[in-house]
């Protein structure tokens, strides 16, 4: 249970999430608790209830007091987690972070059925490995476990990998379309951002973006909200180095912005006219 929770806890951030601002001292109790060299590649693609572009990826308050309602599906390609094949492997996290009420935010997590139990393991040893380095932000970006299960699980790219799309049946569905400006032929793009699996991703539009799960008394339609998507090389050198993440992450006034979220900012914007 106690693995499970740590799991659950991290969600999609990812071991990588916790080293990117932390202390020396805290990179070296974090990799000591990896168990071992480590490589993933793959693809994810991130919804959420928010407008474009998203907020939160530059440091800034998203668009809602309540935080960020998201959904946040990984597919490894191919990779390796302490001896473990990790090939096919894929899961995803629903929840709601970044809130500023830090009491609202939860995540679930879940993971395709079809995994293996050495797979599952190694996953969970993974990503139990980052809840050290989180610290005190995991409330922040991870908020209250509320459970974790295998479903059956479908994800699907197009040809020229500018659609992806995730099912669960009965929990989920989304889908996620690359944007091209006009009088451009190449998605738009932006670097240097906060992201568990790199630095830079690719913008979309939302095809759709339904979930509801009766057993957690959740549900919502975020077709049309921001969404973006990425393809990932990602391992523990890599890790190593720092940058990658949300350990930089202080957009709350907890840790010293007093910046505006979104709503606030054109509620200002319209009494101020």
């Amino acid at each position: 249970m106690k693995r499970t929770l740590l799991v659950s806890l991290v969600g999609a951030l990812l071991l990588a999430s916790s080293l990117g601002c932390s202390s020396v001292s805290s990179r070296e109790e974090v990799h000591d608790k990896a168990t071992a060299a480590w490589n993933l590649e793959g693809w994810h693609i991130i919804g959420c209830c928010c407008t474009a572009p998203c907020a939160c990826r530059i440091n800034k308050k998203p668009s809602y007091c309540h935080g960020c309602d998201h959904t946040d599906v990984v597919h490894v390609e191919r990779g390796e987690l302490g001896g473990v094949k990790m090939d096919g492997v894929q899961w995803a996290v629903v929840g709601r972070g970044f809130g500023q009420g830090v009491d609202a935010n939860w995540a679930y997590v879940y993971v395709d059925d079809r995994i293996s139990e050495a797979q599952y393991k190694a996953l969970g040893d993974w990503l139990s490995a980052g809840v050290a380095g989180l610290g005190k932000k995991a409330p922040y970006l991870a908020g209250n476990f509320r459970g974790m299960r295998k479903v059956p699980m479908t994800t699907t790219v197009s040809r020229d990998k500018r659609e992806y799309a995730a099912a669960l049946p009965g929990i989920l569905d989304i889908q996620t379309r690359s944007i091209i400006n006009p009088g451009h032929t190449e998605p738009v793009m932006s670097t240097g951002i906060m992201d568990a699996f790199g630095d830079r991703f690719v913008h979309s539009d939302t095809l759709r973006h339904t979930y509801k799960d009766a057993s957690l008394g959740t549900e919502w339609d975020l077709t049309g909200r921001q969404s973006n998507q990425a393809e990932f090389t990602v391992d523990s050198a890599r890790v190593a180095k720092g940058g990658i993440g949300w350990g930089c992450w202080t957009a709350h006034s907890d840790f010293g912005d007093e910046g505006s979220y979104g709503e606030q900012a054109s509620s200002q914007h319209v009494h101020g006219n």
